[in-house]
């Protein structure tokens, strides 16, 4: 019908687009409507499926952020913010994105190429009814992938941003993660990070302990700890701060950025 657009050929594009930054050994498919996936077996669950909506409804709040991190969602929209616009070209990943739940809003307004993957489909799911609701479809410069954060399945040098909000503390291996990072980012690109450390802060630091025992968080780190790890990836070139139980991360893959130096 005339006017309407040709729903294969849209699929053709954002397929090309997502070939084009997925190593060649990967098979990129669609598997729901604006979803894509690079697994190999998309039907294994993924633990935060089944409490995606949970997740979403306390994370939100400020309520939640302030007694148990000291922090505030705000501080998690304006770092995305701040990622997306420390360039006005190039690809932009967020590398776990769950539902876009503090993202989404800065995304629609923004021109950039956006990549954000999660392995949890029931996240996926919310963060492209998340964009629905916001602007009547999920935009075309946004894409939506399964991926495995354990398992990056992108070539080299693809992205000049890459966002990472509330991960990190996830994983046992740090040092593997960041790597897998830096080798994301083209020449003069930046990581923006976010993660949880022990803080001498009461009510955070004893629910970071009772995550930890619980099997959902590694074993907390403490500022230093997390400093000496990116400064061992990266090498000083990166802008570092706390606030509450929250370390807020940017660092960069060339000396010429005018980022301080920690």
């Amino acid at each position: 019908m005339e006017g309407t657009p040709d729903i294969r050929t849209s699929w053709s594009s954002a397929a090309e687009e997502l070939r084009a930054v997925v190593a060649e050994e990967r098979s990129v498919l669609l598997i729901e409507e604006d979803i894509y996936s690079v697994l190999p077996d998309t039907s294994v669950p993924h633990h935060y499926d089944k409490r995606a909506s949970l997740y979403d409804l306390f994370v939100s709040t400020r309520l939640y952020n302030f007694v148990m991190w000291g922090t505030s969602p705000s501080d998690y929209v304006q770092f995305a913010h701040q990622a997306l616009n420390s360039s006005t070209d190039g690809r932009f990943l967020d590398a776990g994105s769950g539902s876009l739940l503090f993202t989404a809003s800065t995304y629609v307004s923004s021109h950039r190429q956006i990549i954000a993957f999660d392995q949890s489909l029931a996240m996926l799911r919310r963060a492209r009814q998340r964009l629905i609701k916001l602007c009547g479809r999920v935009p075309e410069h946004i894409r939506l992938l399964q991926a495995d954060l354990n398992d990056f399945p992108f070539r080299r040098d693809s992205f000049r941003t890459v966002l990472c909000l509330n991960v990190l503390h996830q994983f046992g291996d740090a040092t593997a993660l960041l790597s897998s990072f830096k080798e994301l980012l083209s020449d003069e690109g930046n990581l923006f990070l976010t993660s949880l450390i022990s803080n001498n802060r009461t009510i955070g630091d004893w629910y970071l302990k009772a995550l930890y025992r619980a099997g959902e968080f590694e074993r907390p780190r403490n500022g230093p700890e997390l400093r000496d790890l990116f400064n061992h990836t990266f090498h000083h070139r990166m802008n570092y701060h706390e606030k509450g139980n929250m370390a807020f991360v940017t660092t960069a893959t060339s000396d010429e950025t005018g980022l301080a130096r920690a």
